[in-house]
């Protein structure tokens, strides 16, 4: 398959790669009917681009001319806006996230949220006011695979939204048939209803999740009645860090938080595509089983 190919730094060559191109490919099919338009496969790996260098929509339509193909920049935004309005961003992270999930031997998740600023750091359409950040935002509930780094779940919500209900709903979404063996998070999942639903519905799974302090005549309370279904394996204790180094991947590398874009809709989709970009950088890599993405519909 022919492909243009992008002039970008070293680190983000995957771009080019035409496992990349034929994934998408899958997702952005032309219309069987009426006028082709520009490629959509071309247009959806330039918002990659835009996304990865934080340039404008007037810089891609430079890029684009650049390259032989000038689309103007309205174009761009019309096109992420489809996207948008027909769900595509969140069915292309579903796909890719489940066939990653299913086909690991064994699942070690890790479970956080990340609060990040509305881009005109005043009151925006879903969002909320943080206390603890003093600001408004939203937020970014995920679980990661520790083995690949890769989120497998999340959720976008308004920003003062409690992490331990959100990290339900996401023990509620992962299918039970996922071989989930290790389960670890910070203490604001400290919950002995939440632990218990984790063990009822992944049979054998070790929870590492530290419990908060309390007065002193609630030891025997914490180690017995809540202890005793939690894991105290330090190995496990310590993956946790490995979230805090993804979501600053996330902000940092992939720029999460910098889109000039407003509201809730508009940060979910965000989430939606910086985690399918992570997941194709990792699939561009040399993977023993990487041909089952070639065949995704």
């Amino acid at each position: 398959m022919s492909f243009k190919t992008i002039p970008v730094f070293k680190r983000f060559q995957w771009l080019n790669s035409e496992l990349v191109v034929n994934i998408l490919a899958q997702f952005l099919q032309p219309p069987r009917r009426g006028r082709k338009g520009y490629d959509k496969v071309w247009m959806f790996r330039l918002l990659i681009y835009k996304q990865l260098v934080r340039c404008s929509y007037r810089d891609l339509e430079s890029v684009s001319e650049n390259l032989g193909s000038k689309i103007d920049y309205s174009t761009f935004i019309k096109f992420r806006k489809r996207l948008i309005d027909k769900f595509l961003f969140r069915r292309i992270f579903d796909v890719l996230s489940k066939a990653i999930a299913e086909n690991l031997s064994s699942i070690t998740a890790i479970i956080d949220s990340s609060f990040v600023e509305t881009y005109s750091k005043r009151n925006e359409e879903g969002s909320e006011y943080f206390g603890y950040k003093e600001k408004n935002g939203f937020k970014l509930h995920q679980m990661i695979d520790y083995a690949t780094r890769l989120p497998i779940l999340q959720f976008a919500t308004p920003g003062a939204r409690s992490d331990i209900r959100w990290g339900a709903n996401l023990i509620r979404a992962a299918p039970d048939y996922w071989k989930m063996k290790e389960l670890t998070a910070d203490k604001a999942y400290d919950g002995a209803n939440f632990v218990k639903d984790i063990i009822l519905k992944f049979p054998g799974i070790k929870v590492a999740i530290p419990m908060r302090r309390h007065k002193k005549n609630d030891f025997w309370f914490n180690r017995f009645m809540k202890g005793w279904e939690r894991t105290h394996d330090a190995t496990i204790y310590k993956k946790r860090s490995e979230v805090e180094r993804h979501f600053s991947r996330k902000k940092g590398v992939f720029n999460l938080g910098e889109e000039r874009t407003r509201g809730l809709t508009n940060f979910e989709a965000n989430c939606d595509f910086v985690s399918t970009i992570q997941i194709l950088e990792w699939l561009a890599a040399p993977q023993i089983w990487w041909v089952l993405f070639t065949m995704l519909c």
